[in-house]
């Protein structure tokens, strides 16, 4: 045991000792103690060997003093029971020779842990503001207002007040819950509610106190409520809004810096980030030959990146854009020179091309990313989207089990759910085949699982919402809305790729779970509530620096998507925000007639043909109002009507 152990150790031993004569004193009054002290001093003699050997195995002697803990002080708590529980066996054992009230043991485990642990948390406090007062020793810090008086503000505080690197200085706090207001955190006190913001800063500045930043921590973020008209009123005061960057979950730790960064919009969503277990995921991926559709596109790129990092053998990436194949390609590379990835550039709609690009690459794992998704863009094109969302999807289904692999994995859409857009439908009817390739390759024996995960809108990406109103900003607006209520389910790239892959793992590991997920995407967010967000996280006021104009709902949309159609049974997986859904089987001769039909209809490029086969293949598509007119459809279709002839859904 080296020098600081052996002094620990006598503090504790000396402290044991205290202990008991004071609980012995506290009992009986002075007389009484000095009467009895005799026998007292051989129930200390007899307590504390053990009282040592009970320290030696809490490991009180190995915990630094400097670092003392909540954990720490449990341990302390457990250690001084076991004399306490001693002197309870003495007084059984002696029968009257040797006196210990009941007492005494719980006076003796309550002054005894007090002695342990009042000399350990003073000693931790002047180390902590010598060393507050070294770090601020000579330096300018700049006053800081943190909204958020959880646990985080806990651990931020904690860090701001040890980090000699940092600059900043918290001087107050505001809450989302009023009962905390007047208290403190390590000597911040907590002056107000988000609302309240106005009134706080006011009250600082009568103590000439002014903040410089308005720090907004994630309880608030999450919390929702409040968020806008806070960013609002912090715009107006001229307070800065910044938030902890991700390495919020390294605060805590010794030596790791407490990063800034802007509030963004993904900020704003209202959504706890999902702790996920990986491992799942590595095993399916790891070692393993991996091909990634659309690999260019916004789903398709993250995927290929979150794919990279889980160790694949080989990845492929195919898409038909040579800028944006060379460009996910570039930074795989960057990020590991060693990666063995495979580019291919071409299109799922070219059968022959595919098949020779599996056959020489021999994929286990297929994610098919590759699609048309601009709704008004694919309503007035119905053959070029049935060509690559419906019959490409084919082609790589065909294609993923001649070359026997393991899993094929397709990305549809909430528009998929009771479509009215040519985008919903065509997608809608590759979760059909999807579907069916994975029945049938079940019935035969085959290895090959096929899985459709289901998702709504994700921020960022190509043609989202996004990316469209930070250019209006630029622009100086207006931002164009299509309605007043028009809502959309949103979820961060990131997070929707990972339980796409958590997803495929659970779907190729249970022969028997269904072959369509769907993701938890949360609660719905009204589009003009996010065109607000993001006018005053550039520094301006809705309708007053920037108006909002509302062009009308275009071809194909609708107010609101759902995640599951009417009759379609959800049930919860192993995997929190996964759901799985029992799809609605479907003859299969008559999804190959169908199928034979809109593949006739696409080589001869006729839209109207297209339109009406999508309708017997998907029968609860549904035109909306406003969809492009086609010069040869039939009046009976393009009212939305359904032609005799339809696919069959069994047992329906």
């Amino acid at each position: 045991m080296n020098y600081r152990r052996l002094i620990i150790g006598a503090h504790d031993v000396a402290m044991t000792a205290v202990a008991l004569l004071v609980s012995f004193y506290l009992r009986w009054g002075s007389p009484e103690f000095w009467l009895r002290f005799d026998s007292i001093l051989l129930v200390c003699a007899a307590a504390m060997p053990l009282a040592l050997i009970a320290y030696y195995l809490f490991r009180l002697p190995r915990s630094p003093w400097r670092f003392v803990s909540i954990a720490d002080l449990g341990r302390i708590a457990a250690a001084a029971a076991v004399p306490a529980v001693f002197l309870v066996v003495v007084d059984f054992l002696a029968r009257g020779e040797v006196i210990v009230p009941r007492t005494v043991p719980v006076i003796y485990w309550l002054v005894q842990i007090a002695l342990l642990a009042g000399p350990r948390v003073l000693y931790r406090s002047y180390r902590s503001r010598r060393r507050d007062r070294r770090a601020l020793r000579g330096a300018y810090r700049i006053p800081v207002l943190i909204a958020g008086a959880g646990d985080e503000a806990d651990q931020l505080i904690r860090r701001l007040r040890s980090d000699a690197v940092s600059s900043l200085d918290p001087v107050a706090l505001l809450t989302v819950k009023p009962r905390y207001l007047g208290e403190r955190i390590h000597g911040v006190p907590i002056m107000g509610r988000l609302t309240e913001l106005e009134e706080v800063m006011r009250q600082l500045e009568i103590r000439r106190i002014k903040p410089r930043r308005l720090v907004i921590l994630r309880e608030v973020l999450e919390a929702g409520a409040g968020v806008d008209d806070l960013l609002g009123t912090a715009r107006r005061l001229g307070l800065p809004t910044v938030r902890v960057s991700q390495s919020m979950t390294q605060i805590g730790q010794q030596g790791s810096p407490v990063k800034l960064a802007p509030v963004s919009i993904d900020d704003l969503l209202g959504r706890s980030a999902r702790e996920m277990d990986l491992g799942p995921v590595r095993a399916l991926v790891g070692g393993r030959s991996v091909a990634v559709t659309g690999a260019g596109g916004s789903i398709g790129s993250e995927l290929c990146r979150q794919v990279a990092e889980m160790g694949p053998s080989r990845l492929m990436l195919l898409d038909h854009s040579e800028l944006a194949l060379w460009g996910i390609a570039r930074e795989l590379k960057s990020r590991d020179p060693e990666m063995d990835v495979v580019q291919h550039l071409g299109s799922v709609c070219d059968a022959a091309d595919l098949g020779l690009a599996f056959s020489r690459f021999r994929p286990d794992i297929v994610f098919h990313a590759a699609a048309l998704k601009h709704v008004d863009i694919v309503e007035a094109h119905p053959v070029a989207a049935a060509a690559t969302n419906t019959l490409g999807t084919l082609e790589v289904a065909r294609t993923a089990q001649a070359v026997g692999a393991a899993c094929a994995v397709f990305i549809s859409t909430d528009k998929a759910v009771d479509p009215v857009s040519v985008l919903g439908a065509t997608k809608r009817a590759g979760e059909l085949i999807f579907a069916d390739a994975d029945r049938r390759s079940r019935a035969a024996g085959q290895p090959t699982r096929f899985l459709n995960v289901r998702f709504g809108n994700v921020l960022g990406s190509s043609g989202s919402v996004i990316p469209l109103f930070t250019e209006q900003l630029k622009a100086g607006g207006p931002i164009t809305v299509t309605h007043p209520d028009v809502e959309r389910y949103f979820m961060t790239i990131q997070e929707a790729v990972r339980l796409v892959l958590m997803a495929s793992a659970d779907g190729i590991r249970s022969p028997d779970a269904s072959p369509t997920f769907v993701l938890d995407m949360g609660q719905p967010i009204r589009i003009v509530d996010l065109a607000r967000r993001m006018i005053r996280l550039a520094g301006l006021e809705p309708d007053i620096d920037v108006e909002i104009a509302f062009s009308g709902l275009r071809p194909g949309e609708r107010l609101s998507e759902v995640l599951e159609s009417e009759g379609e049974e959800l049930r919860p997986t192993g995997i929190p925000g996964v759901r799985a859904a029992a799809p609605r089987a479907v003859d299969p001769a008559e999804l190959d007639a169908g199928l034979a039909r809109l593949r006739t209809a696409v080589a001869a490029h006729d839209g109207p043909a297209v339109l009406a086969t999508l309708l017997t293949l998907v029968p609860e598509y549904r035109r909306g109002e406003g969809a492009a007119d086609h010069e040869a459809l039939p009046p009976a279709v393009a009212a939305g009507d359904r032609p005799a002839a339809r696919l069959r859904i069994v047992g329906a």
